[in-house]
């Protein structure tokens, strides 16, 4: 589990610590406080510099990766603070098994330059003059650097990746819809373990009916399926948003052992009243697998939930809030949760 971050020069952050992390940690604040940016961040250190991470968190905030403009600085740029190239980006974390571990991120200039074989002018002109990439340099305590590298072409995003494998698994999981597909396939590999019952139990907190649960392929794709007494199975998505939600939570965490999952927006398709059954379903699959769990929120419905319910000494609040022009990180511990949510402070 990480003890601790610090992030310099990343999207609106100039410079920001996070001093203490817990198994079960929920980062709040108002619109543009960083909270997504914060996910991200962790999400690329635990990736080792694999350039496929800075590409993921671009899908994660809805960026279509298609339609990426044909200079690579405009596409680079939302990374870098003030859309500042010409400094670096550093993510920096203290493991508690691993030691320390960081990720700079800078731009690599090239000397390349592709000239077209017709000019309507009849002047050769530089079609990607100067083909700017990123490169991304991962350090593990008392182990050598690695260096992965991302670069557009006229055919597409080119990648070198590290060669390193991360350190642990860590997942991602966007407020937006994901994969029923990949939410069938990690309950196939749970139910073959014979621990199935993990998101039965989770998902029964909330349809009192449901029965069991299928990775079934009727649909014609692998989807999760549930019995809640019909004649026949239906299926989870029908269920409705939360029941969705809650499995895919359950299934990242049981997918990522000794990890870490990020979380955004985690409410989202939860109705209040539920909040508190599905925290102590998080923390039950947190435990067991070893996983740390980081989650971003808006709600403090969803703040007060999780104090009343998960056991205070591996849980912490943390608040992003913007001082003189930047974001700082104010985490509570569980005593000044207590009087946070006793008398209705403001913790978004």
């Amino acid at each position: 589990m990480f003890s601790r971050f610090r992030i310099r020069n990343f999207r609106g952050f100039d410079d920001l610590s996070v001093d203490r992390l817990s198994r079960i940690n929920l980062v709040t604040g108002r619109n543009n406080s960083g909270k997504t940016t914060l996910l991200e961040a962790v999400f690329m250190l635990s990736s080792a510099g694999d350039p496929q991470a800075a590409l993921k968190a671009n899908v994660i905030r809805g960026v279509d990766l298609a339609a990426a403009p044909a200079v690579a600085e405009t596409f680079w740029k939302p990374l870098f603070t003030a859309l500042d190239m010409n400094k670096t980006v550093e993510i920096a974390g203290q493991h508690k098994s691993l030691g320390s571990l960081s990720l700079s991120i800078s731009l690599e200039r090239s000397g390349t330059v592709e000239l077209p074989f017709e000019d309507p002018n009849g002047a050769p002109m530089p079609r990607h003059a100067g083909a700017n990439g990123l490169l991304l340099t991962f350090k593990k305590a008392s182990a050598p650097e690695v260096e992965g590298r991302m670069r557009l072409s006229p055919n597409g995003i080119q990648i070198e990746s590290a060669d390193s494998q991360p350190p642990f698994q860590s997942m991602l999981l966007s407020s937006r819809a994901g994969s029923h597909h990949d939410d069938a396939t990690r309950l196939g590999q749970l139910r073959t373990r014979k621990q199935g019952d993990l998101v039965l139990d989770a998902l029964a907190t909330v349809e009192a009916r449901l029965k069991s649960v299928e990775d079934n392929t009727a649909s014609g794709s692998p989807m999760i399926w549930g019995d809640i007494g019909l004649p026949e199975l239906v299926p989870l998505p029908l269920m409705g948003e939360g029941m969705t939600r809650i499995a895919r939570i359950i299934l990242a965490i049981s997918a990522t052992p000794d990890g870490v999952v990020l979380i955004d927006e985690i409410e989202n398709g939860l109705h209040h009243a539920a909040l508190g059954k599905v925290w102590q379903s998080i923390e039950t699959a947190a435990n067991q697998f070893n996983t740390q769990v980081i989650a971003s929120t808006h709600s403090f419905e969803c703040v007060e939930a999780a104090y009343r319910s998960l056991d205070n000494s591996s849980f912490l609040v943390h608040r992003l809030e913007e001082v003189d022009d930047r974001i700082r990180c104010v985490s509570y511990e569980p005593e000044e949760i207590e009087a946070a949510v006793s008398h209705s402070l403001e913790v978004r």
